[in-house]
């Protein structure tokens, strides 16, 4: 127990709490005006996040990573019956609630696939057509299902994973043309067969929001506005105009960089790039014991870099408004339990370094 105590990574959970704290003042001041109490949620779903965590740190790496295929495919069931009995929130059936709780299951695919696929990776030296085809089946049928609820954003995040595994792997030629090739028809047959007009107009406006400042580009603008309007130190906590008069949507979640940008201007937006830097760093430069851990622990951490540039580019009007938030910091219980159980796995691998 005092190994544990001693070579457990205290500065980066030090640095993900702060960032979770951050959120809920975040949270509070984008809601604060209108009498939201997104915060007092929030608060409550750090507390269970923190348990997840515990809960999940404690268990062994060699008991955790062969049960991840069989947690995914409970996922994969839950994920078939949320689009037959989910609850409908923001137009997507993507909800269960349980006990009154509002669940997104589709959050906790991330991790169980992040291992199934480090396992994967692990056992091949070059990803081959019979290791491509397990690694586009195990990526694409979660995210089939969640695009039938609809929810484009956690979908294309999970769609991540391919060019991340194709980033630590060898691949032959081939397979990277049938990607490109599998990348374009997706798209045509999602544009034309799947995507509803708010979700293409989503798409369309971000390349020149003002043609569509009354609908969909609207959420860029007051962006924008409210990032360029921060100037270097920021209007200073609770005083952003943009969300205390409520011209900035859904700014407790995907637009919660806005929000930073507003009150604390260039200087917190640097903090925030800044925080995340050393969580990656100390993450990515360790030592694992394993091929199975280096994998995941790179696997996980590029899902939540992309998941942050993502965000941070719709913020500023570069990526479309995919409904994608930001990690440890936007209001969403499921998304932070999802990440914490997580980071929990990539602490459990490190520590294993000392206690072996």
């Amino acid at each position: 127990m005092k190994d544990s105590v001693r070579y457990f990574d205290k500065l980066t959970l030090a640095v993900l709490l702060l960032l979770a704290l951050a959120g809920i003042m975040l949270v509070y001041s984008a809601g604060h005006s209108g009498g939201e109490a997104h915060y007092l949620k929030q608060i409550a779903w750090l507390g269970v996040s923190l348990l997840g965590f515990i809960a999940v740190f404690s268990l062994k790496t060699e008991y955790v990573f062969p049960k991840a295929f069989a947690v995914y495919l409970v996922l994969l069931a839950v994920l078939a019956l949320q689009i037959a009995l989910g609850g409908t929130v923001a137009r997507t059936r993507s909800w269960f609630r349980l006990w009154g709780i509002g669940m997104q299951f589709s959050e906790f695919v991330k991790v169980p696939l992040a291992v199934y696929l480090a396992k994967l990776l692990a056992r091949i030296e070059v990803i081959d057509g019979k290791a491509y085809l397990k690694m586009m089946a195990v990526i694409l049928v979660p995210v089939a299902l969640i695009v039938l609820q609809p929810d484009m954003g956690v979908s294309f995040i999970l769609c991540g994973f391919i060019p991340l595994a194709m980033l630590l792997k060898k691949v032959r030629p081939v397979l990277l043309l049938i990607t490109v090739l599998l990348v374009i028809a997706g798209g045509l047959i999602s544009w034309h067969a799947m995507l509803k007009p708010y979700q293409k107009e989503r798409i369309v406006s971000f390349m020149d929001p003002s043609q569509y400042k009354d609908s969909t580009g609207y959420h860029i603008i007051q962006s924008r506005i409210a990032i360029g309007s921060g100037g270097l130190a920021g209007k200073g906590y609770l005083k952003g105009s943009q969300s205390r008069y409520q011209f900035l949507p859904a700014r407790h979640t995907d637009f919660i960089v806005s929000v930073i940008g507003e009150e604390f201007g260039f200087l917190g937006v640097s903090l925030l790039f800044f925080a995340f830097f050393l969580v990656f760093y100390r993450h990515l430069r360790f030592k694992y014991q394993n091929d199975e851990e280096f994998y995941f622990v790179y696997l996980f951490n590029g899902l939540v870099l992309f998941q942050f540039l993502v965000n941070v580019s719709m913020a500023v009007g570069l990526f479309p408004v995919l409904g994608i938030s930001l990690p440890f910091v936007s209001y969403g219980g499921s998304s932070l339990l999802s990440l914490f159980i997580g980071e929990a796995l990539i602490f459990r691998i490190k520590i294993n370094t000392y206690l072996t």
